[in-house]
């Protein structure tokens, strides 16, 4: 199996809480991470497909239209933003790294299906310390 990866970063701001808890409780669960405030990361994305190798171009998928995706689906989304309070898809959602990665999994699928591949691994990192991978 051949698999091809991209990595995109972006920029984005979040808040660990959960409103159905004191605030005791959030701070208890997730430390300063639930700080009215918030907080942001530098976030990075690495995304593995596969597919076949297409016979005219020779190549799975052509990147630059994995790209474009990207962009357009995510990184636009995203970049620059509070997930919490300006993200349509996260809303509802506490803005963990499992939540978002689950939610940017399923947004993707049509689109690269589109183009002949699925997603085999998804990761977020948002930091250099904390990660989380997603394997299909």
């Amino acid at each position: 199996m051949l698999i091809v990866t991209r990595t995109i970063h972006f920029c984005a701001a979040h808040r660990l809480y959960n409103d159905s808890w004191s605030e005791s409780k959030n701070r208890d669960v997730f430390g300063k991470c639930s700080n009215e405030g918030g907080h942001g990361h530098n976030y990075t994305i690495k995304i593995s497909v596969t597919g076949p190798i297409n016979k005219q171009s020779g190549m799975v998928v052509n990147v630059t239209s994995l790209r474009d995706i990207l962009k357009r689906e995510i990184f636009d989304k995203l970049d620059h933003r509070d997930l919490d309070k300006e993200v349509e898809f996260l809303k509802g959602q506490i803005s963990t790294m499992e939540n978002i990665i689950v939610k940017i999994s399923k947004i993707l699928e049509e689109p690269l299906n589109k183009l002949g591949v699925k997603i085999v691994k998804l990761e977020l990192n948002e930091s250099d310390k904390n990660s989380v991978t997603l394997e299909l």
